[in-house]
């Protein structure tokens, strides 16, 4: 059937008049006249927006287009007012190849990355200056090719010319990537090319390719390239021409050299994988359990390629409840067999694996031990001692993973990525790399963050009460900890590394590295100490407490004992620490460690003061004192009369109090200790304040919060706030009180500390 018919048939069974089709196609009504009396030869534009606006599936536009071309040549007796500016005529007897895979049914979010690409088209249309790449990057399974050809079907009628798809086969385990010249000779025959025009030479073959699309409008669409070397032949001279290009590589030369614009791919978003699942699964399964379903979602690591093999066993089982697939995914063991479909495309494991495979050699041995690390990030120093290589080597290792997708760099400082690839990267260090390597490599992970927070701690908690003694052995070799300079650097590193730390702890625990279990607990404690971390700081004195009583040691089950004491009674389970501390004293008492008990009887006399035994707690402190001064250890003899004076205050006697604060203050000043000049300064201020000298409280006040704040204990900054505000609002200034219980509260809210009940009630009593 000649197109005439066709479209006119397809017109009037749907009912239109020629004005309605040519309203809604953007050809005018005079030219669809034209061609159902077929007085001229369609343009490949005009079919093309002809079939939209008609609604016509994909074969019969292929019979329509097919018709359109072999429509014979006549004068046109009426002139084509098509005003759309999207084509040009294909010349007569030319072939327009559609070779777009099928658009993804459940193709879900990518709104922002949509939007990147439509603003690329606007540029691009009707003409460019030059060759315009979207290069879209990102990890195995991410959907790089589903958001190609979901937006190449978006854009497919701008392209009158055809569409051209191939796949470059860059990471393909059963072959070789595709060869340029290859590609072009296919591309060659879909766009109706005789053989015997096709030359045998590869360069004359793409040079041909190039030709055939001068002026024409074509999207060519390139799958899965590994280099931009494979792709740069392929490229049209014609400015009218869009290509897109995927690939797990970043392709920087592609960009830097051809105009290419990057477009990474990241795994979606909670909602975005929430929206996929309801398409997949219905809105009653995926929003009747949202728990479920968040879980279920992090556990595929909102990874499209997982989260649909997911939904397909869960649609194979409809009766089977979301908990039920999220309960089986959280063994990381099992993680990556079950998120298999039974076959290579759709299987993570397989996916993943095109990509390791196409690494160098070193490269892969890095990304293996990377599984050894149990996040959430790690640094390139962390990483050189975790591979025994020097930093400048492990950071081009690094840039080469980061290029093929398989880790992330968000800050360019740190690298992480999603637990999935985490799992494939321990599954394959467990087939590649021997038990010993494995132990190997992990013992200078450990010494790695062992050895740099021993310098960390020892920068900024050398007076600390709580710095244990460590006795580290040397590093092992190829390890190399990080360069920290001052007490900046050294805060700056805990607070970066501290969610390592932790994981860290449980990891040398569950390796049995149980000395390193301890040190590296105790090497944090301080930190989060002073930033009232305190379940974190709760976690890491239990584990060290598990590790010293494995190995049998008294004095590292002493500390921990105390660190648990301290934790149980920041929390103000007085009892429970009382326990603990009474454990921790003795078992000093048995090692005859009097430096030890007198700061363990400091944290008791704390304890007291919590329950207000005050005249308990003074006791605690003078036994003490007299430890220190046995010790000779000025820093304990000033933190001891600093308690006396402290609790001699609660006691009703400030003025018999001063003495022993100040007494406190000299002997720490002349120590260089920070901390405690902080805290007696505190003490003064409060003494004063007490004694009805609210002058000179402020200044002593204000001294120690300045020093509370140079050293970052970020709890203890509170506390003074609100002796400020109390100061504050017994001078009758009642702004500058408010202004100091906010501070205050802003703090322990954060921390959701239990003194900030106190705070509010204090706001609250202020007049609005």
């Amino acid at each position: 059937m000649v197109f005439a018919a066709l479209l006119r048939e397809r017109r009037l069974c749907l009912g239109w008049s020629q004005d309605e089709l040519a309203e809604r196609s953007g050809v005018s009504a005079r030219s669809i006249s034209a061609l159902e009396a077929g007085r001229r030869r369609p343009r490949m534009s005009s079919v093309v927006q002809l079939a939209d606006a008609l609604g016509v599936d994909a074969g019969t536009r292929t019979r329509w287009l097919r018709a359109a071309r072999d429509t014979a040549p006549q004068v046109d007796a009426v002139p084509d007012n098509d005003q759309s500016g999207t084509g040009s005529a294909a010349p007569p007897g030319v072939t327009v190849p559609q070779q777009l895979p099928a658009a993804v049914r459940h193709f879900t979010g990518r709104t922002r990355e949509l939007k990147e690409l439509d603003a690329l088209m606007a540029g691009q249309l009707p003409s460019c200056g030059a060759v315009v790449i979207s290069a879209i990057a990102g990890t195995a399974g991410v959907g790089k090719t589903s958001l190609a050809v979901h937006f190449a079907h978006r854009v497919a009628r701008h392209f009158p010319d055809g569409q051209l798809f191939a796949n470059l086969r860059g990471f393909d385990p059963g072959g070789p990537p595709a060869d340029a010249a290859g590609v072009a000779r296919g591309f060659l025959d879909a766009l109706g090319v005789p053989a015997v025009r096709i030359p045998a030479d590869p360069e004359l073959q793409l040079a041909l390719y190039r030709s055939r699309l001068a002026g024409t409008r074509t999207l060519i669409v390139l799958d899965n390239a590994c280099e931009a070397e494979q792709v740069r032949p392929l490229l049209p001279g014609s400015d009218t021409c869009l290509v897109l290009v995927t690939s797990r590589n970043r392709l920087p030369g592609l960009v830097a050299l051809d105009g290419a614009v990057p477009l990474p791919l990241d795994v979606l978003s909670r909602e975005e994988a929430r929206e996929l699942l309801v398409r997949r699964l219905g809105a009653e399964q995926v929003l009747g359990d949202p728990d479920a379903t968040d879980e279920l979602i992090e556990l595929c690591a909102r990874l499209p390629l997982a989260l649909n093999i997911a939904a397909a066993h869960a649609a194979d089982h409809p009766g089977t409840p979301l908990g039920v697939w999220a309960g089986e995914l959280r063994d990381t063991r099992a993680r990556l067999d079950l998120l298999s479909a039974g076959d290579d495309h759709a299987d993570v494991r397989a996916v993943f694996s095109w990509s390791y495979r196409a690494l160098a050699p070193q490269a892969a041995r890095l990304f293996r031990l990377l599984g050894l690390h149990p996040g959430p990030d790690i640094s390139a120093a962390a990483a050189a001692s975790l591979a025994g290589l020097q930093l400048p080597q492990t950071r081009r290792l690094l840039d080469d993973l980061h290029r093929a997708h398989l880790i992330t760099a968000p800050d360019r400082k740190r690298y992480t990525f999603h637990d999935l690839l985490r799992a494939y990267a321990t599954e394959q260090s467990a087939t590649h790399d021997s038990p010993q390597q494995q132990a190997e490599a992990t013992l200078r992970m450990l010494d790695h963050y062992l050895h740099t927070a021993y310098r960390a701690g020892s920068l900024a908690y050398a007076h600390d009460s709580s710095w244990p003694p460590l006795d580290l052995a040397e590093p092992a070799a190829g390890v190399t900890p990080e360069a920290l300079a001052d007490r900046r650097q050294a805060l700056d590193w805990y607070r970066e590394e501290q969610p390592t730390l932790e994981q860290l702890v449980a990891r040398a625990h569950q390796l049995q590295f149980d000395g390193h279990a301890w040190q590296l607990a105790g090497a944090q404690v301080s930190y989060l100490l002073k930033s009232g971390l305190w379940q974190q700081w709760q976690r890491a004195g239990e584990t060290a407490l598990a590790a010293a009583e494995r190995t049998a040691d008294l004095a590292r089950q002493a500390h921990a004992h105390r660190w648990l004491g301290q934790v149980h009674r920041s929390h103000g389970r007085l009892a429970q620490a009382h326990v603990e501390l009474r454990l921790a004293l003795g078992l000093f008492v048995a090692l005859g460690d009097r430096e030890r008990q007198g700061r363990t009887r400091l944290d008791i006399a704390i304890t007291h003061g919590e329950e207000r035994a005050y005249a308990e707690a003074v006791a605690e402190s003078e036994r003490a004192l007299e430890l220190f001064e046995a010790v000779e250890d000025p820093s304990g003899q000033a933190l001891s009369l600093n308690s006396i004076g402290w609790y001699l205050t609660f006691l009703g006697e400030p003025r018999a109090a001063l003495p022993y604060c100040r007494r406190a203050l000299e002997l720490s000043r002349a120590d260089g200790n920070l901390p405690a000049q902080s805290s007696i300064l505190d003490s003064i201020g409060y003494i004063h304040h007490h004694l009805g000298e609210y002058e000179e409280a402020l200044p002593a006040y204000r001294e120690s919060l300045r020093l509370r704040q140079v050293i970052g204990d970020y709890f203890l900054q509170a506390e003074i706030h609100t002796h400020l505000g109390d100061t504050h609002l017994a001078l009758g200034d009642t702004e500058a009180a408010r202004r100091s219980w906010t501070e205050s509260l802003a703090i322990l809210d954060r921390l959701q500390h239990r003194d900030a009940e106190a705070v509010r009630a204090r706001l609250d009593s202020l007049a609005p």
